[in-house]
């Protein structure tokens, strides 16, 4: 009986021993895992500063730079950087990349107590935000599209205020809800939306952008005096960015009322007041516009010239040069539109679709003025630098071919 006595107690001694060097290797080895952690984090901060965008010109570093990161939360997930390395990756790839919308997930759900875990929904909401707004302004047939991801942008801004009320995201995020609204065209609801956060805002600086776009609620809404009186509350607030804009809005909102010697007062002030912003670029080329609206031909043509030739890269140097030669047409001036024509025709910086309608024109007018020799080498040019068809399916240049070439010659004969 003792000998079994013995035995057993042998065995619980063994297993005590176990039990206490297995505790020591685990502690080794949990104070190690957290020790490697914080030097692979240490390492990966050093290597970012300073911070590393995703444009950043030095794609060599800014790769090593989230290799670090993800070295971090791959090998050390339980970590206290785990959660950070994360988010510094996740932000430092396209916003429009499925990966970091699966990177920002992966914080909201497996980190709830980060720190990150608002920025990361906040993260996601604006990437579909910016898909929203993308897709529904390069192509208004994909307006569904667009109103698809404004739906899912909604939901995660609405989300953010929800779970999060104390992050200092909330303003943006309900400003966001009511621009989603006013991205699907559904006015009367982000005017609803707006007019709420003119007292929920009211002491903050996003005050000025909510007022901003009550203001083009009203102009897509064509009620321009309301509109006006919201610009001009902006343009009195003296905030940097909005002001030009509010500004530029009132002169639109004249354009729009066929009011133009009005507009180009309004464009005259935005140049005036606020020379060095897009709006003032912008304002030179509608002040041409209106002016040939006035059928102010000449005083058209030098305005926009000048424009053109001030900002050779603004948006709207390419229709304005294309304009010039329209109004050289109102004004039969058939050699003035065709040079202007070819000033777009020859200018490779502009969009195809542009240059290839010039061109048409060119071959146009000659023909109309019965010089068909030139009218034919035009149409061959025509063909021959610009093979793509116009993406406008009716526009008359997809109308020529080799076959309406051949009928204009056999009719000169």
């Amino acid at each position: 009986m003792k000998k079994f006595i013995v035995i057993e107690v042998a065995v619980i001694i063994a297993l005590v021993i176990s039990f206490l060097v297995g505790k020591s290797l685990n502690s080794d080895d949990f104070i190690n895992y957290y020790r490697n952690a914080d030097r692979a984090w240490q390492e990966a901060e050093k290597a970012d500063i300073p911070p590393v965008t995703f444009d950043d010109p030095d794609r060599k570093r800014l790769q090593q730079v989230r290799a670090l990161y993800r070295e971090v939360f791959d090998k050390y997930p339980n970590s206290d950087w785990a959660d950070d390395a994360l988010y510094q990756y996740a932000s430092r790839i396209s916003r429009s990349q499925e990966e970091q919308f699966t990177l920002f997930r992966r914080i909201v759900s497996s980190y709830p107590d980060s720190q990150w875990s608002d920025d990361s929904l906040y993260g996601i909401a604006v990437a579909y935000y910016r898909l929203g707004a993308e897709a529904s302004e390069n192509n208004p047939e994909l307006q569904d599209t667009g109103d698809t991801y404004y739906d899912r942008a909604f939901a995660l801004f609405d989300q953010v205020v929800r779970d999060y009320p104390g992050s200092v995201l909330v303003d943006q995020s309900l400003f966001n809800r009511a621009m989603c609204y006013y991205g699907k065209k559904m006015l009367g609801r982000a005017l609803e939306q707006f007019s709420v956060l003119t007292n929920d805002l009211a002491d903050t600086l996003m005050i000025h952008e909510v007022i901003y776009y009550i203001g083009m609620i009203y102009v897509e809404q064509r009620k321009y005096e309301k509109a006006r009186i919201e610009f001009r509350n902006v343009i009195d607030s003296g905030h940097k960015e909005l002001s030009p804009l509010a500004q530029f809005g009132i002169a639109q909102t004249y354009f729009a009322e066929a009011n133009y010697e009005k507009a180009i007062d309004g464009y005259k002030k935005v140049i005036d007041n606020y020379r060095t912003t897009e709006s003032a670029e912008d304002a030179q080329f509608y002040i041409g516009w209106s002016y040939q609206r006035l059928a102010k031909y000449d005083e058209a043509i030098l305005q926009l010239e000048e424009a053109i030739e001030l900002f050779p890269y603004n948006e709207n140097a390419p229709n304005s040069q294309f304009f010039i030669g329209q109004i050289y047409y109102a004004k039969k001036d058939y050699q003035g539109a065709i040079e202007a024509y070819r000033k777009v025709a020859d200018n490779t910086t502009f969009d195809y679709n542009t240059r290839r309608s010039a061109q048409y024109w060119i071959a146009r007018l000659l023909e109309e003025n019965n010089d068909i020799d030139e009218a034919v080498g035009a149409y061959q040019q025509l063909l021959r630098n610009f093979p793509e068809l116009h993406q406008t399916p009716s526009h008359p240049s997809n109308n020529v071919n080799e076959n309406y070439i051949q009928k204009l010659r056999s009719e000169q004969l």
